[in-house]
């Protein structure tokens, strides 16, 4: 079920589009649109136009990024209806990434691309209010909730230790702990079962959402910097896992041995980022292909490849960089790796 704020969005982006389309197409929403599995969209979109019914599975998306982008092309395939994105506001560059890829939106300010016969529109240009809507409120979808939702969604075990023990782990202020807790209860990714503790639930929901928010709100307080360095240098293994770990690209061919690596991402504790420069022989440029961020969190995983980070953020990395051959592998990996995280018992 979709939140207040996210069904306002919702409301507005309607408004927009009838005010444009209303006297010749009608817009009803219904209910979740679902596949056989646990993966849901936020609404079905039916619109009427002569005398035919077109569906739409409907995704609410406050901003819209390349992760999201990337979001849309991985499950473009996962349901029996077209894709629609809602959303406060598209600019044109954004348009067009979005029009290439076929993927349906309308936006609250009138901006739309919807490409299902016998319906096609394009507006593009409408120009952003001063005030959207933010349907990530509260404390969890900030740059440290984001550290926080992470360490839990590798732990759930973690949401009933004491609050010292989230913050060390997720490398966050002691005090921000109880402020997302809260803010994940009220909605509807924590439920309170008193004497049983606590429990995330949606879960899959809320690592779509981390994914969307990680790119655009934490990942780039994180960049150490970016730096060119000797070709195919990443094939000479010199990286300590105790000092970094592959992610995007390198990691996903350790994963899959399907993609060969163009881009490099590697996360470090800032205290060895000299050291990796010197022994991998990189040189800071602007424009780097090679990427190094700040590891935030800590590794206590047992029996997997410590040289690469988690999948979680393997997956979101692939799909920020959205091409065709890394969203291919991204699925590939959310198949193998983290699909499993997910499944009801």
């Amino acid at each position: 079920m979709i939140n207040n704020i996210e069904n306002k969005l919702l409301k507005l982006a309607l408004e927009a589009f009838n005010k444009n389309f209303g006297h010749q197409i009608k817009i009803e929403v219904e209910e979740l649109c679902q596949t056989d599995g646990d993966l849901r969209t936020d609404a079905l979109l039916i619109i009427k136009i002569q005398h035919k019914e077109l569906r739409f599975c409907t995704e609410i998306k406050s901003v819209v990024n390349k992760s999201v982008i990337g979001f849309m092309l991985h499950h473009k395939s996962d349901f029996s209806h077209d894709q629609l994105l809602v959303t406060n506001y598209v600019n044109p560059v954004m348009a067009d990434k979005l029009k290439t890829n076929n993927i349906n939106f309308i936006d609250t300010v009138g901006n739309a691309y919807i490409n299902k016969l016998p319906i096609f529109i394009y507006v593009n240009g409408n120009k952003a209010k001063k005030t959207q809507i933010d349907s990530s409120p509260g404390k969890a979808f900030t740059p440290s909730g984001l550290k926080m939702i992470y360490v839990l969604l590798c732990n759930e075990g973690l949401l009933n230790r004491p609050h010292r023990d989230i913050a060390k782990t997720s490398g966050i202020a002691l005090g921000t702990v109880g402020l997302v807790i809260e803010n994940l209860k009220k909605i509807g990714f924590i439920l309170d079962m008193g004497k049983q503790g606590k429990k995330l639930v949606n879960k899959k929901a809320l690592f779509d959402r981390w994914c969307m928010d990680y790119v655009e709100k934490l990942k780039p307080k994180l960049l150490l910097g970016k730096f060119e360095g000797p070709e195919d240098f990443w094939k000479l293994d010199h990286l300590n896992s105790d000092t970094g770990q592959w992610s995007g690209e390198v990691a996903a061919f350790k994963l899959t041995n399907y993609l060969k690596p163009q881009n490099i991402i590697i996360y470090a504790k800032e205290k060895d980022l000299r050291n990796i420069i010197i022994k991998n022989r990189l040189n800071r440029i602007e424009n780097g292909n090679i990427e190094i961020f700040q590891n935030f969190w800590s590794d206590d995983r047992t029996g997997t490849d410590k040289s690469i980070v988690h999948p979680f953020i393997i997956y979101a990395d692939l799909l920020e960089i959205n091409k065709q051959r890394t969203i291919e592998t991204a699925k590939v990996i959310y198949d193998q790796n983290i699909a499993g995280y997910f499944r009801k018992s």
